[in-house]
């Protein structure tokens, strides 16, 4: 079962000059040309440091994208400090985790609620170090499952300057974005950020600012 909370603004309030932020995101991202054609595209939200808002940004985006027509998969890749299945209230999956380790198939681990085209693959809980699990085939295998069925696949990760996990899944993606804190991120954090991005080879699509004036 899966609701929406109180930090889904696109959802409480579309009216919201905060919603009308994130469709500006969402105008960003389509007019980057990604979307179309026959298969789903997969996109990363990674940080440099934690307490970007990493979560908050990818969890209203999604629900942007929905509102605007698009089928929309949601996966919590941050198997360290989970957030998706308290921004969804996800009830009912053992998660990502449990398909990595062989346990649970994708219909068995994505959840869906009252939001329409909307589905949440929460982390779940595993004893294996992430990058092991994340580097795993069964993660590009689920992707591409995904790409079938969803306009548009949102991985939310762990900061990636103290954690290989989104390095890990960077090259598996059509593109990153970068979400930095207004008043918080160090710019030598962010540097370091793009320098590790670039080394995957994958095309950082643009920064995300959150809580910016």
């Amino acid at each position: 079962m899966l609701r929406l909370n109180k930090s889904l603004i696109t959802d409480l309030n579309p009216s919201s000059h905060i919603s009308e932020s994130f469709r500006s995101l969402r105008t960003y991202i389509r007019q980057l040309g990604l979307l179309g054609g026959n298969s789903g595209k997969v996109l990363l939200f990674t940080s440099a440091e934690g307490g970007e808002g990493k979560t908050t940004i990818l969890a209203n985006l999604a629900v942007s994208f929905v509102q605007d027509g698009k089928r929309v998969a949601v996966v919590d890749c941050n198997l360290r400090h989970p957030g998706l299945h308290s921004v969804f209230e996800v009830e009912g999956s053992h998660g990502l985790a449990a398909y990595l380790g062989g346990t649970e198939e994708t219909k068995d681990v994505a959840v869906y609620g009252n939001l329409a085209n909307l589905a949440v693959i929460p982390a779940g809980i595993t004893a294996v170090s992430p990058p092991d699990l994340l580097g795993n085939d069964k993660m590009a295998a689920l992707l591409e499952e995904l790409k079938t069925s969803f306009d548009l696949i949102l991985l939310d990760s762990p900061q990636a300057v103290e954690f290989s996990d989104a390095r890990i899944l960077a090259p598996l993606t059509d593109g990153v974005i970068i979400v930095a804190r207004h008043g918080k991120s160090k710019r030598e954090a962010l540097r370091k950020l793009k320098t590790l991005m670039d080394q995957t080879g994958t095309k950082i699509l643009g920064i995300a600012m959150n809580h910016s004036k």
